[in-house]
């Protein structure tokens, strides 16, 4: 098979209905991936050109996919710079076909057990959504190929795809209606936006946190409704203070880097891959309903969190107000506040109680 033959078999089965579902997940599944991995592998494992009297470099090694940890720290950009250098290095292509592979076929899976059913439950608006899903992916991933071949290879338009890397507000309007009414409830569109949950996983990030150690603003005492929101880069620096005192089901630093993501399209509208998404949410899945359980087969679904009481205090006491000054004045400050406590400062954390956390504690 060759591009021209696979965007062909994507326009065969791009009518929505049933039989054409059905085979585009057969064809993913045995066709599709692994011409994805076998094109990719001779883009990005290709040796570089060298002096017509070099010793011919070793044959490379075919491509396989990354475990998920590594997908996530190779193929997620969270800076200006990443979104510069990660262009060029191969590891994040392979990076995001692993992703790609991976949500591809969770898709094909859900094909597979629909297929086996004689009847479902809705089931145009579930050929709708499941086929529209895979095939969009699938011709996404040409694009992905082709950022390879130009960046990597220097092989521009090869593959002769691309794609628009902005949202419009007004798409990111229609994707919140969606989300409110439902896509076949006739009171919105039925346009896939697959970019719009990415802010409302970001809200789920945060959430997550803050609810683990009850840290969401600063009250002032003397006027109870004067909040002052807490910047969660300050709780996060906060939790690394006192990392290895903590169980994270899911590396802090993975789920720190997945929600600086996330700023380009909150801040940008800038549009990632959109099996993206779908790959994140499932791999913080276990921070937030902890699949591991007790003997007795109990379990909590705030056990993705896990620390001894004194670590819950120790996190919150970073984050306790103090006046700055300089040094050495604050060192004098500090000494003469244990010899002659004083009013405490006009900011402070609002007191919780500990079974209010939303994690679990280990004593």
């Amino acid at each position: 098979m060759n591009h021209n033959e696979y965007s062909q078999k994507l326009q065969q089965l791009e009518d929505c209905n049933r039989t054409n579902m059905v085979a585009l997940g057969t064809w993913v599944r045995s066709d599709a991936l692994p011409w994805l991995w076998n094109e990719l592998g001779g883009a990005i494992l290709t040796p570089k050109q060298q002096h017509p009297n070099a010793p011919t470099p070793p044959r490379p090694q075919k491509l396989t996919p990354m475990n998920d940890a590594d997908a996530v720290r190779k193929g997620v950009m969270v800076s200006v710079t990443d979104r510069t250098k990660k262009l060029a290095d191969p590891s994040y292509y392979r990076a995001q076909l692993t992703m790609l592979d991976k949500e591809a076929t969770r898709y094909c899976s859900s094909i597979d057990a629909f297929s086996e059913v004689p009847s479902v439950f809705a089931e145009e608006a579930v050929v709708h959504t499941l086929h529209r899903a895979l095939l969009e992916m699938m011709w996404y991933a040409l694009i992905l190929l082709e950022d390879a071949a130009h960046h990597v290879t220097d092989v521009p338009r090869y593959f002769a795809a691309w794609r628009r890397k902005r949202e419009t507000p007004f798409e990111v309007y229609k994707g919140t209606e969606q989300i409110i009414y439902g896509i076949y409830s006739g009171m919105t569109h039925a346009d896939r936006a697959p970019y719009t949950p990415v802010a409302v996983l970001r809200t789920a990030i945060e959430l997550r946190l803050r609810g683990a150690f009850c840290v969401s603003s600063y009250v002032n005492p003397e006027r109870p409704d004067d909040l002052l929101p807490i910047d969660l880069s300050k709780l996060f620096e906060a939790i690394q203070s006192n990392q290895k005192d903590i169980d994270f089901i899911v590396d802090l630093h993975d789920v720190w880097r997945i929600y600086r993501w996330s700023n380009f399209y909150l801040h940008g509208g800038a549009r990632d891959f959109p099996w993206v998404p779908g790959f994140l949410l499932q791999y913080l899945r276990p921070l937030f309903a902890d699949p591991r359980t007790k003997a007795n087969g109990s379990w909590s679904i705030d056990g993705g969190i896990r620390m001894k009481r004194e670590t819950w205090h120790a996190v919150r006491n970073v984050l306790v107000p103090r006046i700055e000054r300089p040094c050495l004045m604050q060192r004098l400050s500090d000494a003469w506040c244990a010899l002659w406590p004083s009013k405490p400062s006009s900011l402070e954390l609002p007191p919780v109680e500990e079974r209010a956390a939303a994690c679990v504690f280990l004593d």
